[in-house]
């Protein structure tokens, strides 16, 4: 055919002729969201398969710190910073360790008794043992076994899953993004996890763990502030006082001294569950040092009554 001919032919269709090898925009946006459509089902297949083994493996830890709980030969003994550490501490995380490495072999780990292993895949496991061994140790069975799991992008970190397994209390609350927070008690089916309708703080029932904490972190301007403008204050053990916020069993939560695996469940918990979690600062996530965990009204509220404690005070948060 004549050169003319087949330029002519080219054109024939209507549509200007290219090379098979140059895609339009549009053909290169196209494939670029199938292969972002098609990592996205393959990291909600990974999630998956992570929240599955977390809630087997918490569920497996809560019993076997009912083995230790009450005990009269149970051994208490203190770290160096002086917080209690027990024989069950350090069993229930070697559990849940175990666990996660045999199945997750790439991902990383935090505990709070065993440090800190590195991973590669993108994936980071958060997990405090018994949270609220203060409580354990004297028998109250205020006290939970708390696993986060974080999704991390270059330098971004967000909790994607995570349990709050209440063993003495016969109960848990857990959620993974996208699937709903969920409150399940021994004999009942699961029902959401809703945190309470909006109100002020002046309304508000508020938890915290302690008023010593405040004390110890140099943050009584704030209890101070909190008595003084909130309904009720009550001091509800550690992770169990979250457990009720996130649940609409109190309003919220305020805690001046929090270490990533105090945290490590519930910002997602509360995101799915229609609230707020962050540290004072309104920094999200589990590394900001402090929490308020509250509906997002009264989370914004409960964060303008810090920053005006702390500039009356002149504190630095």
């Amino acid at each position: 055919m004549h050169r003319r001919a087949r330029t002519d032919a080219r054109y024939a269709t209507g549509r200007a002729w290219r090379p098979a090898c140059v895609r339009t925009v549009r053909e290169r946006d196209d494939s670029v969201i199938r292969r972002i459509g098609t990592l996205r089902r393959m990291d909600q297949a990974a999630l998956d398969r992570r929240v599955a083994v977390m809630r087997a493996v918490a569920e497996r830890a809560g019993r076997l710190t009912l083995t230790y709980f009450q005990h009269p030969a149970l051994l208490v003994e203190r770290k160096a910073d002086a917080s209690p550490v027990t024989e069950a501490d350090r069993a229930c995380e070697t559990l849940v360790r175990r666990t996660l490495r045999a199945e997750f072999p790439q991902d990383g780990l935090l505990g709070e008794e065993h440090g800190h292993e590195p991973g590669t895949s993108g994936w980071d496991w958060v997990i405090d043992p018994i949270d609220g061994t203060v409580s354990f140790a004297h028998g109250v069975p205020l006290y939970g076994v708390l696993i986060g799991l974080e999704r991390i992008d270059g330098d971004s970190r967000r909790v994607v899953a995570g349990t709050c397994e209440l063993p003495a209390m016969r109960e848990r609350v857990w959620a993974a993004r996208g699937r709903g927070a969920w409150w399940e008690r021994e004999g009942e089916p699961p029902v959401p996890a809703r945190v309470s309708a909006p109100r002020p703080l002046a309304q508000a029932l508020v938890g915290t763990t302690g008023i010593e904490y405040f004390r110890r972190a140099g943050n009584e301007p704030v209890l101070d502030a909190l008595h003084a403008r909130a309904g009720r204050v009550r001091g509800w053990s550690d992770c169990y006082a979250l457990a009720l916020a996130a649940t609409g069993r109190c309003d919220a939560v305020v805690e001046p001294w929090m270490n990533p695996w105090d945290a490590g469940p519930f910002p997602v918990i509360f995101e799915e569950a229609g609230g707020a979690f962050s540290a004072w600062d309104g920094t999200p996530g589990i590394h900001g040092r402090t929490a308020v965990a509250a509906h997002p009204s009264l989370h914004t509220e409960l964060l303008t009554m810090i920053a005006e404690a702390h500039r009356g005070a002149g504190a630095v948060s």
